[in-house]
């Protein structure tokens, strides 16, 4: 923007050319002149905006585990929250289906925990019991892995836009989370991680690396399945 003090060809304003013109407490201004009001639609635009509106649904669906699960990574990440580590980390991972108009994800690589904490060995994911699904779990003796660690499954429903999720210790087997009635008959994805339970840092002389704590492994896919009631 261009101002002046004074001006031998008089106030001038509105559109003069590519600028504008416009008089402010007796000093001209001028500024680039913009159309406005762009929305532009081409089709590398389209396909972003919907791959992104999906990002966005599922963080937001997610948000819960996200906080558990990359609190610590996203404090590594410089001014991001955990719900902006996990739309920039999604968006790699959701395609989109310009003959049908729609944004796909890849569930098998979408990330809602990170870290390096031992993970467990999860089973597939069952509903045992009416509207509650259930994930078995094994576990071994490693440095950086305590009994008293929380186990996760983490439940999500695309169709309802939410999730929800169940916490086991490592010492256990298994680990189940309760899932809304109205989910009956709706397919849901799911995934598991680690959360350290230590409440000071401490050494891990085995990797040469500080545990600290809400420390979590790297999420594992553990499939979709069919919710029946």
């Amino acid at each position: 923007m261009a101002k002046t003090n004074g001006n031998v060809l008089g106030d001038q304003s509105g559109k003069i050319g590519k600028v504008v013109g416009r008089v402010v407490d007796g000093i001209q201004m001028y500024s680039a002149y913009s159309k406005g009001g762009k929305n532009p639609r081409t089709p590398k635009q389209v396909a972003h905006r919907t791959r992104f509106a999906l990002a966005v649904a599922m963080g937001k669906a997610l948000k819960g585990a996200l906080k558990v699960g990359l609190r610590n990574e996203a404090s590594r990440r410089r001014l991001q929250s955990e719900f902006t580590v996990f739309v920039h980390e999604s968006m790699k991972h959701i395609s989109y289906d310009a003959e049908r108009g729609v944004a796909e994800a890849d569930y098998g690589n979408i990330m809602v925990a990170d870290g390096w904490v031992p993970p467990v060995v999860f089973g597939s994911p069952t509903v045992a019991e009416p509207l509650r699904v259930t994930v078995p779990y094994s576990s071994q003796e490693q440095a950086g892995a305590y009994d008293g660690d929380g186990v996760y499954v983490v439940v999500y429903a695309p169709e309802a836009g939410q999730s929800v999720m169940g916490m086991g210790r490592r010492a256990d087997t298994s680990v189940g989370v309760s899932v809304p009635p109205a989910w009956a008959g709706a397919t849901v994805q799911v995934w598991g991680f680690v959360r350290t339970e230590v409440e000071a840092p401490t050494p891990v002389e085995a990797y040469g690396l500080l545990l600290k704590p809400w420390e979590c492994s790297r999420s594992v896919y553990l499939g979709g399945l069919r919710i029946e009631n």
